[in-house]
């Protein structure tokens, strides 16, 4: 079976002959920019509810209008990023900017194999919580996986009444931004099974500890990402 991981592997290589053997990107202070850039809005009772009830298929009520509110319309803006790289000392930051603007751009095709729409903030979530579960676990997401996760995610935010209220410049702020890290994390993962890294792998698993209990409220060796989109146990 395909696995998230084996669809990013194409980006590892791509992203290893920009950035030197140590992890120049980790810093502590890029799980606290997910929560000041999305979690304003997205940490919320329904997607907890959603992680822990798993409704598998269920529409939960909501509308084809509703659930079609996670998408949005692409301008130029370049917030996500510069939010991202503004983490990092000056000197860095033309390398970290190469190495974010790469694995954006490779996305959409790690996206199409997924079945997942890009420009939706369901995806890029998916992809975040997918790849911090990588982190954390040191171990792949199945492809099957992640679009359940995606459409349970899409759920939850239609359910919210103040996601209707989220302009499409800050969906794609949300969007950018959890795509970028999902993918750095899945990346990185990919690269430790290649070329086992002790410490390097604690970092991960640090990391990821941090993004998915930043986000959900809870402890990240809870989680579970199956078939049916994610559970908390």
């Amino acid at each position: 079976m395909k696995s998230l991981k084996n669809l990013c592997a194409t980006v590892v290589i791509t992203f290893a002959t920009l950035t030197p053997a140590s992890a120049w990107w980790m810093s502590s202070d890029t799980g606290m920019s997910l929560s000041v850039g999305a979690g304003s809005y997205l940490l919320n009772n329904e997607i907890q509810r959603a992680a822990r009830a798993s409704r598998k298929g269920a529409s939960g009520g909501v509308s084809t209008a509703q659930l079609a509110r996670t998408g949005f319309h692409r301008n130029g803006s370049m917030a996500a990023l510069n939010m991202l790289v503004g983490y990092y000392p000056p000197a860095q930051r033309p390398q970290i900017r190469q190495g974010f603007l790469e694995l954006h751009r490779q996305y959409p095709q790690v996206a199409r194999q997924l079945g997942v729409p890009t420009n939706d903030v369901a995806t890029g979530l998916a992809s975040f919580l997918a790849g911090a579960y990588m982190a954390y676990n040191n171990q792949n997401v199945s492809n099957s996986h992640v679009k359940p996760l995606a459409n349970q995610l899409r759920r939850a935010l239609a359910a919210e009444r103040d996601f209707a209220q989220v302009t499409d410049a800050e969906k794609q702020r949300m969007y950018d931004a959890t795509v970028m890290l999902g993918m750095l994390m899945a990346t990185t993962q990919v690269q430790l099974q290649r070329q086992p890294d002790p410490m390097l792998e604690a970092q991960m698993r640090q990391l990821g500890k941090e993004m998915i209990e930043g986000f959900l409220k809870v402890d990240a060796s809870r989680l579970r990402i199956t078939s049916s989109g994610m559970h908390i146990v």
